[in-house]
């Protein structure tokens, strides 16, 4: 393709974000980076092998991680310090071989960024990425904006939980808990009830989206509840050859699950909005774009969350979600400013 004679006859309002990309990936590659791009990846499952085995032994029952989260809702502050260490002692059992895998990936892609004549991972990253209308200097002022701008009243909803609890400090288990009291959230029993009530939320947004979510229901498409050995977290998949979308995820009967149903609904249906797209390459959103769909499902869900709850509790459910988005900011600019920091600095 970048060879052709015809490239440059190619209509550029439909072609140009494809061909700068092709052009990029064969700027970036090297016959010597498959290998080390293999065996990041080999580390990578690793990873998620160890974290997917981690379970703890909590109040007489094995439980994974995901489902110890019921516990850090509780309104007994003792029974919820008991299960975040009951967590964080599991999560350090295997500090040593999660190490031992980061410290081997930044060398291997420090190494990867070098094979390709870049100064560094991040170099190599934007690059690979295709972010050719921001810089690093761009996430810089975004982390200082958060910094100057969220922070402030992220603060201030943390005094105000502090107040309502009435503890001169808080602990990381004071974080999941009802400020005022009340009675965890707890929307659904099991994978069937997350389901059903995505399924009656779409249905009254939209019936188009109601009728693409039985289909992925139907279709064995959602994959919701946690299990032992399951990967942790959750994400949209494309199954590229049928161009369907499938969902993962580790519900435990939270809130938070089912925002993140919602959140990868809105990734699944922009999928489908995109499946008759020819060009593999725009089927698929940018990740500075990705969110865009994800959250906008979040925020129009919102107002039918009495599919789960009464109308008190569904209000309740909206302001704990609205704060999740502004305490999401500072975690965003935390982790990119880390990643920036650790592959500019790799050793």
């Amino acid at each position: 393709y970048v060879a052709s004679p015809h490239r440059a006859e190619l209509d550029e309002s439909r072609y140009a974000v494809l061909d700068r990309g092709t052009a990029m990936d064969i700027e970036l590659y090297r016959e010597q980076n498959i290998e080390l791009q293999t065996q990041a990846s080999v580390l990578s499952q690793r990873y998620q092998k160890i974290s997917g085995a981690m379970t703890v032994e909590f109040r007489g029952e094995e439980r994974t991680l995901p489902q110890m989260g019921k516990f850090l809702e509780e309104t007994d502050r003792a029974l919820r310090q008991e299960a975040w260490e009951a967590i964080w002692d599991r999560r350090l059992r295997d500090r040593d071989a999660c190490d031992e895998i980061f410290d081997e990936l930044v060398g291997l892609r420090h190494q990867i960024a070098l094979n390709a004549d870049c100064s560094d991972y991040r170099d190599y990253t934007f690059k690979s990425y295709h972010r050719f209308d921001y810089t690093p200097e761009s996430c810089e002022r975004f982390h200082e904006a958060v910094e100057r701008n969220v922070m402030p009243l992220v603060r201030r909803l943390a005094d105000e939980r502090r107040s309502a609890l009435r503890l001169d400090h808080l602990r990381p288990w004071d974080f999941g808990v009802d400020p005022l009291g009340r009675p965890p959230l707890r929307p659904f029993e099991d994978g069937g009830e997350l389901g059903e009530g995505a399924r009656r939320i779409f249905a009254r947004l939209d019936t188009e989206l109601e009728a693409q979510f039985v289909s992925m229901l139907e279709g064995g498409e959602l994959d919701l509840e946690s299990r032992r050995g399951k990967a942790p977290g959750g994400y949209q998949s494309s199954l590229e050859e049928v161009r369907r979308p499938f969902i993962f995820m580790n519900a435990a009967g939270l809130h938070r699950d089912v925002e993140t149903l919602l959140h990868e609904s809105g990734h699944a249906f922009h999928a489908l909005a995109a499946r008759d797209e020819p060009l593999g390459d725009y089927r698929h959103a940018p990740i500075e774009f990705a969110e865009v769909a994800s959250m906008t499902m979040e925020l129009f869900g919102d107002d039918y969350l009495d599919e789960f709850y009464s109308a008190a509790d569904a209000s309740r459910a909206k302001r704990k979600h609205l704060e999740g988005i502004i305490e999401i900011l500072p975690w965003i600019a935390r982790v990119d400013a880390f990643q920036h920091w650790i592959y500019t600095n790799p050793s």
